[in-house]
């Protein structure tokens, strides 16, 4: 594929919003989650008669969750590996296929909802391999790196076989829940892994990660990185045939280990700033859902929100505030304590409690989703109200 006549452009000539594309992307992912946590609300005060959990998860995990690592990936990867920015063409897929997937989910056109999430994904793919493979970088990415490129052959690969799934049925149902669990999980799970290993250290420490190389001590860790992978991808396996536990107690071995291996998240932050001790306490509870899950295993999907909303969500609305904070120039706020920083995080802290709730008490489901999607819709107003204005800066 050639390069366009834009990504050869020099820098201070290229528009803003296609060198750093968070800018229009994480908007379009707040508003999506919005949408996919506002129905429940709408339904559990009688305004809805009915809630949508298909809808609801492909909306957060394909739309939510996506736009907002499709703006990062597309602002920091060229910055890291000093490359071409992401073309015009890129940047619009990136925008409307999220939007896209929402829509169609809405009215249960799963087929049209998942063409615009795989038309996504090789769009980013493809991006992401030129890049960290490509002549036009001029740096070579951290070794932890590599699970980016398998984020997204989990997420195409668990679309296929979830599709396939469905369609045999049967004795073939294990495909399509393996294909669900590795575009609800392993996605995003893997793009942590992923990216963590270059913001958490530098967003919370300050470190940078070195350029991978081939001396024997990078090979060594790239190594553990691929055997990282087969073992996130195996627990999903063994999830299926072995044991919901035991599939939940590697996933979080592996989350926890390469979180240590590559980002030192045993180690607290070191520089000022609370928005950076929310994204060390966001990446720990990552794992830690999957690790309560494997001891509370009757409960175990309950503690997925755990991981889901109190690492995943957190994760993305923390990092992503960092972000704009950062490259903003705000650096007073940076350092600080703002107080919407305690408002997001505590409010999505808030929201895990009764959405566990709506597992061990049943009798008031409707009740605890309304107060869980209230709190959580409570984070993303405070976080569009603080960081939204700042991404015009």
């Amino acid at each position: 594929m050639q390069t366009s006549d834009l990504e050869r452009a020099p820098t201070d000539s290229i528009p803003l919003l296609v060198r750093e594309p968070y800018r229009l992307m994480f908007p379009i992912g707040a508003a999506l989650a919005f949408a996919g946590v506002g129905h429940w609300l709408l339904h559990a005060v009688g305004v809805l008669d009915d809630f949508r959990p298909i809808f609801h998860a492909m909306t957060q995990v394909q739309g939510f969750l996506m736009a907002f690592a499709v703006g990062f990936l597309f602002t920091m990867i060229p910055r890291r590996t000093a490359s071409p920015p992401p073309s015009v063409v890129a940047i619009t897929i990136g925008a409307l296929a999220p939007i896209g997937v929402a829509a169609f989910a809405w009215f249960g056109l799963w087929m049209w909802s998942q063409l615009c999430w795989l038309v996504l994904a090789f769009t980013v793919l493809g991006f992401v391999l030129r890049r960290l493979r490509g002549r036009a970088s001029n740096r070579r990415p951290p070794n932890s790196f590599v699970w980016i490129p398998v984020a997204f052959v989990f997420g195409v690969g668990g679309s296929v076989l979830t599709g396939f799934g469905a369609a045999l049925a049967g004795d073939y149902w294990w495909m399509h829940e393996l294909g669900r669990s590795l575009v609800l999980q392993g996605m995003f799970i893997a793009l942590v892994l992923g990216v963590g290993g270059l913001a958490i250290p530098l967003m919370t420490r300050g470190e940078a990660p070195p350029d991978a190389d081939g001396s024997p001590a990078h090979r060594r860790e790239r190594a553990l990185h691929v055997v990282g992978v087969l073992l996130l991808l195996g627990s999903f396996a063994v999830e299926q045939w072995v044991s919901l536990r035991s599939g939940f107690a590697l996933r979080a071995a592996v989350i926890m280990a390469t979180l240590v291996l590559s980002a030192r998240v045993h180690v607290p932050p070191t520089r000022p700033g609370l928005v950076r001790h929310i994204i060390w306490v966001a990446a720990w509870l990552l794992p830690m859902g999957f690790a309560f899950g494997a001891v509370f295993h009757e409960e175990a999907k309950a503690f997925l929100h755990l991981s889901f909303i109190g690492g995943l969500a957190l994760l993305t609305l923390a990092v992503s505030t960092q972000v704009a904070l950062g490259h903003g120039g705000f650096s007073t706020l940076v350092t600080g304590r703002p107080n919407a920083a305690f408002a997001i995080a505590g409010f999505v802290v808030l929201s895990i409690v009764p959405r566990l709730l709506m597992a061990y008490d049943p009798a008031r489901y409707f009740l605890w989703m309304g107060v869980a999607a209230a709190l959580f819709l409570a984070a993303l107003l405070s976080w569009a109200a603080f960081v939204v204005p700042k991404l015009s800066s």
